[in-house]
């Protein structure tokens, strides 16, 4: 299990098994101060998609998605997103600060403010000129957001639920290395029926009989 903090979330995230089509199936556990976030009566009981409270997420023959999903993050410092094709469908989304500053550089790229300048004159400056003199308080904050499907829910009322966590990349370092052994763990466990080819693709063993 390798845990995703994000303040008072963790997020709880397992290779949980390799179904009969050699598709690989994450669980996904979400703990509010370390206890489950829904309460168990809501959940879709007789869902093959719920294991003892947890969410089972399955969508990646021959892709190891998640770890992707997760990786690429790290290595460009921009977000991703990611949606299941399979029922219940369920998307993946982070969004960072490196987005956030695109979009905000954006919207001021007409907006002045007034500096003082070193002959003690009042100049209009550029805002984002003004903005990049300060460091930023935020770009280490990752923005993540999980959609859930409508299925693992046992009360009609409920529908799709979009939930957002705030973690950082300091966080997500750690997560992934837990999440890297876990990997490991899963491909020496099922050597005999996989092969990992690295950049997150695997192949059935049969595909190379």
């Amino acid at each position: 299990m390798a845990t995703l903090k994000a303040q008072v979330f963790d997020l709880e995230f397992s290779y949980y098994d390799l179904n009969n089509c050699d598709e690989i199936e994450y669980s996904l556990a979400i703990l509010f101060n370390g206890k489950p976030l829904f309460n168990p009566s809501i959940l879709a009981k007789a869902n093959y998609a719920i294991i003892e409270d947890k969410f089972k997420i399955t969508d990646c023959y021959e892709e190891d998605w998640l770890h992707l999903f997760f990786h690429n993050i790290l290595k460009t410092k921009k977000g991703s997103s990611y949606e299941t094709m399979e029922v219940p469908t369920w998307k993946f989304q982070a969004i960072t600060w490196e987005e956030k500053k695109e979009e905000k550089q954006k919207s001021q790229i007409n907006k002045t403010v007034k500096v003082l300048n070193e002959n003690g004159e009042i100049v209009d400056l550029p805002y984002n000129e003004f903005n990049s003199m300060f460091p930023s308080l935020f770009e280490e904050d990752i923005e993540f957001i999980i959609t859930l499907p409508h299925e693992i829910f046992d009360i009609s009322e409920y529908s799709t639920l979009k939930l957002s966590f705030q973690t950082n990349f300091f966080n997500l370092v750690e997560f992934l290395e837990e999440f890297q052994k876990e990997m490991d763990d899963f491909y020496e466990r099922h050597r005999d029926r996989i092969k990992y080819l690295g950049e997150g693709a695997y192949r059935s063993k049969a595909d190379f009989d």
